[in-house]
């Protein structure tokens, strides 16, 4: 599906936006500090168009351009890989980075590739973010990725890449978003929403003992928006709060969980953010058996419904019936 222009400019989209600002000011306030960071690594797995959007700072406003931004931050080199696999949405972006790049400085050397002298380079690529290349990275690269789908069901990040990089480098940290119920996508069968469960526990399995991974859900989202977080097991309660802090500003509330800190309360948003609500209940006592069962036992303790619904639920976060432009 592509990522049209209108995508990502709900009432979300400042506070996922504020959100990734922070984290990548941390990401550069600490790399200055870390001796094994000789170098940063930031990869956007789903880039869009770096449209501006009207009123707003564009270096503020979009992936693309929050990565940029704070790149010129950095004391120490940056690499930036920036994927789009739609051909028109990834000739905007061409267009777009060629405008407001060298409002930041940058200089364009290839028709792909911008360069701020020796310490910054960004790269573009016209191809799906699950192909991304990390043949580039070694253990002394502190890397970030940003995977932004425009729902769950476009998820970009193959289910290796979090423990191919895991085994390359410690210093690793990831910031994905979840649209569960974009479009009404949670009226998939479960036979194929089933497969959301394993976008995140690649990624749970990919945890060594000193990272973490918190799941951020926007409370009362008929949408139902969620961020998986992956950061160091120090940095909690500094993410817990720009993730609060970036979610009051809209006069949204979130609802976080840990999962090595408070793996029940994590498992749990899983099933209320994949499953619908029949789904739920038919598990009621035999959730932590589900979630430990492999793709067929898991089937076979949610048989499909006799007949499929004729409607929605009565539960308003079950459901969503709007157009993919409201996106986070």
């Amino acid at each position: 599906m592509a990522k049209h222009m209108n995508v990502g400019r709900s009432w979300r989209t400042p506070a996922k936006h504020d959100l990734l600002g922070s984290m990548l000011g941390q990401e550069v306030g600490a790399a200055a500090k870390i001796a094994d960071a000789r170098a940063l690594s930031w990869i956007d797995l789903t880039a869009g168009d770096a449209a501006r959007i009207d009123g707003l700072d564009w270096a503020s406003a979009c992936s693309p351009g929050i990565l940029a931004r704070h790149a010129t931050k950095s004391t120490k080199p940056v690499e930036i890989d920036l994927y789009e696999i739609q051909a028109a949405t990834y000739d905007r972006l061409l267009t777009n980075l060629a405008v407001h790049l060298p409002e930041l400085g940058y200089s364009q050397v290839a028709e792909t590739r911008w360069e701020i002298g020796t310490r910054v380079a960004l790269r573009t690529h016209n191809s799906s973010g699950r192909t991304a290349s990390i043949d580039h990275i070694t253990r002394n690269h502190a890397v970030f990725v940003v995977n932004d789908p425009n729902a769950i069901t476009e998820w970009a990040m193959r289910p290796t890449f979090a423990a191919e990089i895991a085994q390359t480098t410690w210093l690793f940290r990831t910031f994905s978003t979840m649209g569960c119920n974009v479009a009404g996508i949670k009226r998939l069968p479960i036979g194929e929403r089933i497969d959301w469960f394993d976008t995140v526990e690649s990624q749970q399995a990919a945890l060594p003992a000193h990272r973490d991974l918190l799941l951020a859900s926007i409370s009362r989202d008929e949408a139902q928006w969620a961020y998986l977080i992956g950061t160091a097991r120090k940095w909690r309660t500094t993410t817990e709060k720009v993730a609060e802090t970036a979610f009051r500003k809209i006069g949204k509330g979130t609802a976080l969980s840990w999962f090595l800190d408070d793996a029940d309360a994590f498992q749990e948003e899983k099933l209320r953010l994949f499953l619908q609500k029949p789904e739920r209940q038919k598990l009621v006592g035999r959730e932590a058996e589900w979630i430990a069962a492999g793709r067929a036992e898991r089937l076979a303790m949610l048989p499909p419904p006799e007949q499929a619904p004729d409607g929605p639920d009565d539960d308003p976060d079950d459901w969503g019936l709007f157009g993919i432009e409201d996106a986070a």
